[in-house]
């Protein structure tokens, strides 16, 4: 195998090393053994490797890590009272503000209602409300349309349970208007204790 210069200056590395096969291996060294220049060349590398492998060489001058240290230390502190400092210190009290802000935000929501057509509250009754185990609106006591079991609570808690107030019997607290099938709370109930009494 014929080697030319720019050959053996390719493979030079992998020669010192001893990563070539046996054949390219022994194909430079003949080459090297004609070559002044490739053989002035292969010297020059291994003195260049010989002298990185001298400790000495990139030896560190005495207190230059404890230099260096404190050089950092002062880039990353800054001067006393920056205003980079305060800026600093400022954006955090922000973000765990508003961290804490959204944390607690579902107290302040209201909450879901439990009837899809559920129209809020315009003000509340001043007393209790009775409300069904299963329903989902809160009615006056007396309220015809309140079945089953039944227990009186404040307003606010019936609200903050998700309970809308009755269309029919709580009528004046609802924020719409009257329609013209309004229920009256005591014309229906009257008529129908009278119905009974006459039976």
């Amino acid at each position: 195998m014929d080697l030319s210069c720019e050959d053996v200056w390719r493979e030079i590395s992998n020669y010192i090393d001893n990563d070539l096969d046996p054949h390219q291996r022994a194909a430079l060294g003949a080459h090297l053994g004609q070559c002044r220049n490739c053989a002035a060349l292969l010297e020059g590398t291994r003195n260049v490797i010989r002298l990185y492998q001298d400790e000495r060489l990139l030896a560190l001058p005495a207190g230059f890590t404890k230099r260096l240290h404190r050089k950092l230390r002062a880039e990353i502190q800054g001067p006393p009272g920056s205003a980079f400092g305060w800026a600093v210190s400022l954006a955090a009290a922000c973000v765990l503000g508003a961290v804490f802000l959204f944390a607690n935000l579902h107290q302040f929501a209201q909450p879901e209602l439990k009837s899809a057509h559920s129209q809020p509250a315009a003000r509340w009754p001043a007393g209790p409300v009775a409300v069904s185990d299963d329903g989902k609106i809160f009615h006056v006591a007396n309220c015809p349309f309140l079945h089953g079991k039944w227990k009186l609570v404040a307003t606010r808690e019936a609200i903050q349970k998700g309970y809308s107030p009755c269309v029919r019997c709580m009528r004046e607290y609802l924020k719409v208007g009257r329609g013209p099938e309004a229920w009256e709370p005591g014309v229906e109930f009257a008529e129908e204790v009278e119905s009974d009494g006459a039976q």
